[in-house]
């Protein structure tokens, strides 16, 4: 097994010759005597943590910490400082730049041996966790992308014949029958398209367009395809545009009617009574100017606890087997994943006086020579 490596940085050679000692033969050691020096050094070839004095002319442990956990590539080095500073608020204050331990001078050789093994013990098990989640994480979308294929295959015959006999069948039992399968196969066909989405959005190559289509008349069109499912429960499905919002948008239409479709839907899916509304507005930022859908239902809310926890794939906020809406609970991730892939971020809320609100954030591009709405 390769050693692993440990980098001492003080600017005192002494100091380094005696941390050195102190760990023996059992790391691969790397020093610097500046906090410039062990920069280069660090983003030229990360150790597996760091010895760090507080006190260096220049570039100081706290400022050269800070860098560090300031950058994704080196943020998960542990830090341990070396410091004859041993005030309360000295060791909060490395604590809290981002440090795992400390030290004090003078150096005891026991304490530093035992103190660099323990956090190169841990960070060899959190670094083998990593490594185990991720190749799960692999076969999980493999897994999925095979075993939805492979089940839409049987699928797309039997959804096929059952149309063909209902369309023939005289025999008023035999079609109620037929029916009752055939809405089996499409909800099982929904699942598996789901499952195929989840995939897709994850893999490598995926990509949202911007093309320029019409606001008013696309929202239309969504909300229209989803009439029907609030007619059969008796909600009201109402649509609310803020002034001032463009006439044209660019953006991903298939991607836009595929989120809000996913959101609008699972607000239905968990409203018994009252409405669904679908409300959108103009929001400027100092970045970009962003365009902000919500969408309010009086349904059975969300306990805070699982406010982010209903964006992960497989989960609804209420887990139980017997639960009252069944579902994979694949929709809210999939929506997650589409408003990230177009640059826009998903959250909920409860809404006051009962119900949820969930809110998409995507940015907003006008086509040139387009006006605005009223």
């Amino acid at each position: 097994m390769k050693r692993q490596t440990v980098m001492i940085v003080d600017d005192n050679p002494t100091n380094i010759e005696l941390l050195s000692e102190s760990l023996g033969d059992d790391y691969e050691m790397v020093f610097a005597t500046s906090g410039a020096e062990a920069l280069e050094l660090i983003r030229a070839d990360k150790p597996d943590l760091i010895l760090l004095d507080v006190m260096m002319p220049g570039m100081d442990g706290y400022q050269l910490c800070a860098v560090l956990k300031g950058d994704a590539g080196t943020r998960d080095i542990p830090i341990i400082f070396v410091t004859a500073m041993c005030q309360e608020e000295d060791e909060i204050r490395g604590l809290e730049l981002g440090a795992i331990d400390y030290v004090t001078k003078p150096i005891s050789p026991h304490i530093v041996r035992a103190r660099v093994k323990n956090h190169l013990e841990l960070k060899r098990y959190r670094d083998l966790l990593e490594s185990l989640s991720s190749a799960a994480d692999r076969a999980k979308k493999e897994f999925l992308r095979a075993i939805s294929h492979e089940l839409r295959t049987p699928l797309t015959p039997i959804l096929g014949m059952t149309d063909l006999v209902l369309t023939s069948e005289e025999d008023d039992d035999k079609r109620k029958y037929l029916s009752l399968v055939q809405k089996a196969a499409l909800k099982l066909l929904g699942i598996i398209e789901d499952l195929i989405e989840t995939s897709r959005l994850e893999g490598e190559g995926a990509s949202a367009e911007s093309l320029p289509f019409t606001l008013r008349p696309f929202l239309d069109a969504v909300l229209g395809e989803l009439e029907t499912v609030a007619a059969g429960k008796g909600l009201t499905l109402r649509l609310t545009l803020a002034a001032g919002l463009p006439e044209a948008i660019e953006s991903d239409q298939g991607l836009l009617r595929r989120l809000l479709t996913m959101v609008v839907g699972n607000a239905l899916k968990f409203t018994r009574e009252g409405e669904v509304a679908l409300e959108l507005e103009h929001r400027a930022t100092d970045a970009e100017p962003r365009l902000l859908f919500s969408v309010l239902d009086t349904g059975i809310g969300i306990a805070d606890q699982d406010l982010e926890r209903v964006f992960l794939d497989f989960t609804q906020s209420d887990g139980s087997v017997t639960r009252p809406f069944p579902g994979l609970g694949l929709g809210l991730g999939i929506a997650r994943r589409i408003t990230e892939l177009m640059g826009g971020r998903i959250w909920a809320e409860p809404r006051p006086g009962g119900g949820s609100i969930f809110r998409i954030e995507l940015p907003l591009k006008v086509p040139a020579g387009l006006g605005v709405a009223s």
